[in-house]
């Protein structure tokens, strides 16, 4: 392993540790305060050192620092000094663009204090003992995929009508065919960033993307890219299949919908990489470690929760007796006969339903299925709708 030499960012005033500040959008110094335009301090490209670990020399304290082969900014232990590893970011690693940090470590900790306080399901030892183990800023390295699609579809539609005397079924061949462009549809390119965690504190506004300099790097980690481009444009590729699919349905106005067939092109007429930025938490709690992350530019943040399963039941069983006897009285008051039975067929509905919601709520973290977010409105070029068939049927005397 080669031995390098870390290149530190130092105030010219005293030569005291340069940070990017994200409230000021500055380089601060961190002990005279002194704060800098990031634009003069732009250094130039380097050669990529060689291996999948790096032996570095703090330019500072000349301490020898062993670190991984994506590392491009570290901070040196012995003396604290915020460095920036050469060459990291270079030929293919080098990022296109980077959207620099916009809060700071301790609005990254209110935030998170504030995502789980008021969580009636937390455990409550949850509340007063877990602690955080970790904090990181980091700039995690992202693909972003440019482009356009088009989709050629049909499908069976069929909408009901209901007289006193007969139902009456109407059957439609519908045909669609549109395109839609997407900009900057984005997956992680870090094997060590759970992919989950990553789409769910998206949208990031990429209007806000500035070309990429290391100088927005001192104070926060960074990382190039371990994950292929032709790894992630599956991801990519099922997000936009999924949104056009959704977006062509919702111009269809039928109340049953069978899709026949749907032919969906892509093209892909740009990729890039961009460092976006992320406040990564690490709790332990019950022996268990939970991970939380937030949107380094608009302070989303999500993280799967604990749930007291003692407070769950709890409140189903009331949710679920409150509903019977709700459900009970309505029903009553049309069919004293079948209240009994409908009201307890309402109560296990609605229990089920706040059951699912309440899941989901401590439990949001999930992979991105549709990219609507960074796709402009659907352009339909072809729109037909043809009545195929109408069919009466006698309505069973029984139905209300």
């Amino acid at each position: 392993m080669a031995n390098e030499t870390t290149k530190a960012i130092q105030c010219p005033a005293c030569n005291g540790r340069l940070s990017f500040d994200p409230v000021t959008g500055k380089l601060k110094c961190e002990f005279c305060d002194s704060e800098y335009d990031p634009k003069s301090f732009e250094m130039p490209e380097e050669e990529k050192p060689s291996g999948d670990m790096q032996a570095l020399r703090c330019s500072t304290c000349g301490a020898d620092l062993i670190t991984s082969g994506t590392e491009a900014s570290t901070r040196c232990p012995y003396c604290g000094n915020n460095t920036i590893i050469p060459g990291q970011f270079t030929g293919t690693y080098r990022p296109d663009y980077v959207i620099p940090f916009a809060f700071t470590k301790e609005q990254a900790k209110q935030k998170y204090l504030e995502y789980y306080q008021k969580r009636f399901l937390l455990p409550k030892s949850f509340l007063n003992s877990n602690e955080i183990e970790e904090i990181q800023g980091i700039y995690v390295p992202f693909w972003l995929w440019s482009g356009s699609a088009g989709i050629d579809a049909r499908y069976h539609c069929k909408d009901e009508t209901k007289t006193e005397t007969e139902i009456i079924i109407k059957y439609f061949d519908v045909r669609r065919q549109g395109s839609i462009a997407f900009e900057h549809v984005p997956a992680d390119a870090s094997q060590r960033m759970e992919d989950d965690l990553m789409d769910s504190i998206e949208p990031y506004q990429f209007k806000n993307l500035k070309a990429f300099s290391s100088v927005y790097l001192p104070g926060f980690l960074a990382e190039r890219y371990d994950v292929q481009e032709s790894e992630d444009r599956k991801r990519a590729e099922n997000r936009i299949r999924q949104t056009i699919q959704e977006q062509t349905r919702a111009t269809i106005q039928h109340e049953q919908i069978e899709p026949v067939s749907e032919q969906i092109q892509l093209s892909f007429d740009q990729t890039q990489q961009a460092l976006l930025p992320v406040w990564y938490l690490v709790t332990k709690w019950n022996g268990k470690t939970w991970k939380f992350a937030m949107n380094g530019q608009t302070g989303k943040f999500i993280g799967d929760l604990p749930i007291d399963t003692g407070k769950f039941a709890l409140v189903g069983i009331l949710i679920f007796v409150l509903s019977l006897i709700l459900g009970y009285v309505i029903i009553s008051l049309f069919d004293p006969d079948s209240a009994g039975l409908y009201g307890l067929i309402a109560a296990a509905v609605i229990t089920s339903i706040w059951g699912m919601s309440a899941k989901a709520s401590m439990k949001p973290v999930e992979l991105k299925s549709e990219a609507h977010e960074y796709t402009k409105p659907l352009q339909l070029t072809i729109r037909t709708e043809q009545q195929t068939k109408t069919e009466h049927k006698p309505r069973p005397q029984n139905q209300g």
